[in-house]
């Protein structure tokens, strides 16, 4: 079987792109031989692999690149493609007329004209479906950036492409079931849709892993893009309520580092924070085996939550906001707490129980690394991503 598969980028950029390298591995495995097309270049694009890798640069005005994807897709005569994010409706169009199709839709673009399913007026989600209702809640909620009427009338219509596009799909595949009512909601026939969370690595852990982590750690641990969605200032100003000795590091860059650093000194965190900007993904599972928790205070709904997956693999519990797809893999009391959105006083009471009682985060870490094992192993989830090709390559002979 040949897998054709579309991306904005082939680096490990996200949670997005990291799941994008790990199934190409699991695939080869498998004897699945990979074509891959990226448009965007990056200083940690991935040089070194099996696959076969163009680099097309496109947008959505750009028709002698996508006549160049055209030309690759003919040549190449995927049995299948897979689609992530590329960003370019009439792309998506033109490789599912070409070969059977499918599209994993791993966040809002094409539900949604705004900024992740949230208003940024109040911090609200957004429960509505993608239509004529989101235009007034762009000017009352501020849930774009777009103002100007020949703006907000631009990414309508966009959307509304995206949309049309994904519902020609021959399968849409969605990370949890908050994405799956998503979709549905926007209707895209539910018998098309499947849920299949992302495949990432299970780090090897000591057997005697609780003997390694008898000594408490005070290391809090944030993962993630410094932007606005991720709540990290919810964070922050919860840290200022815990009453237990801890070090917050946040693993990650963006466009908002300043402005946090900034937050951090005002409310007088400076000396307990630590940022320690991108990180590769052994140096970041070396952060998880050293922190008694990871926190996700994420105030947009997380399509899935992949930092959750490896905090948990590397036997770590976890606290976050309940939100988006969240709570499929966040078991209150089990392997971690759920905790209301932007409730700064009930993260900051967990956090320091967390901190406070070693034997409790031991056992949180212990119950999540199971589930993890049990639920999200690659091998078990890359084989259902074969299944699916399998189905959709016969169902279209």
């Amino acid at each position: 079987m040949k897998v054709l598969h579309l991306s904005s980028y082939f680096a490990p950029v996200g949670g997005i792109e990291t799941y994008i390298i790990n199934l190409l591995h699991k695939l080869e495995e498998n004897n699945i031989e990979n074509v891959l097309i990226h448009r965007k270049a990056h200083q940690r694009t991935v040089h070194s692999n099996n696959s076969k890798v163009y680099f097309v640069p496109t947008n959505n005005l750009d028709e002698q690149n996508r006549e160049k994807i055209r030309q690759i897709v003919s040549d190449e005569a995927p049995n299948i493609s897979y689609l992530h994010d590329i960003y370019d409706p009439y792309l998506i169009k033109l490789v599912s007329e070409m070969c059977p199709a499918i599209g994993y839709v791993h966040v809002f673009y094409p539900v949604c004209p705004g900024l992740g399913k949230l208003y940024r007026k109040d911090d609200e989600v957004c429960r509505r479906p993608f239509g004529i209702g989101c235009i007034p809640m762009i000017y009352l909620k501020g849930c774009a950036s777009a103002r100007n009427p020949s703006s907000v009338y631009r990414i309508m219509n966009t959307v509304n492409q995206f949309l049309n596009a994904y519902r020609q799909l021959d399968r849409v595949i969605v990370a949890s079931r908050y994405m799956k009512e998503l979709m549905v909601q926007n209707s895209i026939s539910e018998d098309r849709i499947e849920i299949l969370p992302p495949i990432s690595t299970l780090p090897q852990i000591p057997n005697d892993y609780r003997n390694h982590t008898e000594q408490k750690s005070t290391k809090v641990l944030f993962v993630g893009r410094l932007e606005y969605e991720k709540g990290l200032p919810y964070l922050l100003r919860a840290m200022a309520g815990v009453k237990s000795n801890y070090e917050l590091i946040i693993a990650g860059d963006g466009s908002l580092k300043q402005e946090y650093l900034e937050l951090a000194q005002e409310l007088g965190l400076s000396d307990n924070v630590k940022f320690v900007n991108w990180l590769s993904a052994s140096a970041l599972d070396k952060l998880y085996s050293e922190c008694a928790v990871t926190v996700m205070p994420s105030i947009m709904p997380e399509p899935f939550g992949i930092v959750g997956i490896e905090s948990m693999a590397n036997g770590k519990p976890v606290i976050a906001f309940d939100v988006g797809g969240i709570p499929d893999w966040l078991i209150d009391g089990y392997n971690g707490f759920l905790v209301p959105a932007k409730d700064i006083s009930f993260l900051s009471q967990k956090i320091d129980l967390l901190l406070s009682d070693n034997e409790l985060s031991i056992q949180f870490g212990e119950n999540g690394r199971e589930y993890v094992e049990n639920h999200y192993s690659p091998d078990v989830l890359t084989t259902r991503l074969i299944n699916i090709f399998s189905s959709v390559i016969i169902g279209k002979a």
